[in-house]
């Protein structure tokens, strides 16, 4: 049975405040809850919903329309976790990705993915952007979240802690140099901008501007940031 002080703190992480107070954040899905269990996160509470084949020794049931009040997303799944925020990796690597006030919490979450695929440890978000331990976002990163640090901060401490370690960035812009020509740099801060407003004049002041060309006559105005995200970051996979 679900005791009212899980359920009142279910309650609470649904708020951004109280998930980065607390340092906790709530997990649906049994892909999700699997991998961030794999992956050695600190579990508080695992919920299973009535009936669910799932299992794990942590788990408590929970009668149907209970668990589905209980969710966060607009389809319930069987299983919901509240781990603990991990701790942040000191290590940078080579690359690294610079969100600038992205919005949908969907486009995040798949962006954390893409970084997993393609080995990028380290996302920086300027304020603004949205929380990674949104549910939404947290479901959509499929377990990913458990393997790249995500860490919020100004555009200018962004910008001085990457330069003061020799990294050049490269921002996503219509306007910019066919990805293809602009040299690698050895170590790379790529800047993507928000859905609807498209980098800062901040990163375009301090950055190279880059772009993925069009194909032949598509009218197609711009590229979902997280598709463009996936394009470039396969580009600079194969040394473009």
């Amino acid at each position: 049975m679900l005791s009212r002080t899980t359920e009142k703190l279910l309650r609470k992480l649904a708020a951004k405040k109280y998930r980065w107070q607390m340092k906790m954040f709530i997990a649906e899905g049994r892909k999700v809850v699997n991998e961030l269990l794999e992956e050695g996160l600190t579990l508080e509470h695992l919920l299973i919903k009535e009936g669910s084949s799932f299992f794990h020794n942590a788990g408590t049931i929970v009668p149907s329309k209970e668990f589905e009040k209980l969710s966060q997303l607009d389809t319930a799944d069987e299983v919901m976790a509240i781990f603990h925020i991990p701790k942040m990796k000191s290590e940078l690597g080579n690359q690294v990705l610079i969100l600038d006030k992205i919005s949908d919490p969907g486009n995040l979450g798949t962006i954390i993915r893409t970084c997993d695929w393609f080995g990028i440890q380290q996302i920086f978000c300027t304020t603004g952007t949205v929380d990674v331990y949104n549910s939404k976002t947290i479901q959509s990163t499929m377990g990913s979240v458990g393997r790249v640090n995500v860490s919020y901060a100004s555009e200018a401490e962004i910008f001085e802690e990457l330069n003061s370690n020799n990294f050049s960035f490269w921002c996503a812009d219509m306007e910019g140099e066919n990805i293809s020509d602009a040299e690698l740099p050895q170590k790379l801060a790529l800047v993507m901008g928000s859905e609807s407003h498209g980098p800062s004049d901040f990163w375009k002041k301090n950055s190279q501007r880059v772009t993925i060309p069009r194909k032949g006559n598509s009218k197609t105005e711009s590229l979902n940031v997280a598709i463009a995200t996936a394009i470039i970051l396969g580009n600079i996979s194969l040394g473009r």
